[in-house]
């Protein structure tokens, strides 16, 4: 038994340290998207203000291109649309802009990603597939290797025979009193 708590051991170090840098990502992850009832955990939404000279309110056609003019826009312009007499909003990628006419008020409603949480989350909902899925697969076996070697490092009352042993069959009963609840609910 000491060989094999000695491969245990080696094995449970080393695969340990390994995967400690994916066991952060899924962690952080996966308290963020649990809440997603809460938050958007991978995008922050935001409101910013500016103003352009006001191009007055004249017909669509001849307003609209003044307008992106004056904004001068970085990113691509999906669409126009006049949504009042006073009032042009320009979609782009992330949101929409609300130019208002007269006052030359321009309000920008969008979305952008946060920083470490949109990487993060990418990773833990597989959102990149094929390359990622094997990452989180071997990841997966990784931590099954851990879980059965840790269960042999320690012997006597403090190991499998005592209180690890207790601990291991409450993580053990845990899941499974919770889908029998979940069932009944």
């Amino acid at each position: 038994m000491n060989g094999f708590r000695k491969v245990c051991r080696w094995l449970h170090r080393e695969l340990g340290f390994f995967a400690v840098g994916l066991t952060l990502v899924y962690a952080i992850s996966g308290i963020a998207v649990n809440h997603v009832h809460h938050w958007d955990p991978s995008h922050a939404s935001y409101v910013a203000g500016s103003r352009i000279e006001p191009p007055g309110d004249g017909e669509t056609e001849t307003v609209a291109p003044l307008v992106l003019e004056r904004l001068a826009l970085q990113e691509p312009v999906k669409e126009t649309w006049r949504a009042g007499r006073d009032v042009l909003q320009v979609f782009v990628q992330d949101g929409t802009i609300d130019v208002n006419l007269v006052t030359g008020e321009v309000v920008r409603r969008g979305n952008e990603k946060r920083p470490l949480l949109y990487d993060v989350n990418f990773m833990h909902l597989n959102k990149g597939k094929a390359p990622w899925t094997g990452i989180a697969d071997a990841y997966a076996a990784v931590l099954i290797v851990l879980a059965v070697t840790g269960i042999f490092l320690i012997k006597g009352r403090q190991g499998l025979v005592g209180r690890g042993g207790v601990l291991m069959l409450l993580g053990i009963v845990l899941p499974i009193v919770y889908a029998v609840l979940a069932r009944r609910a």
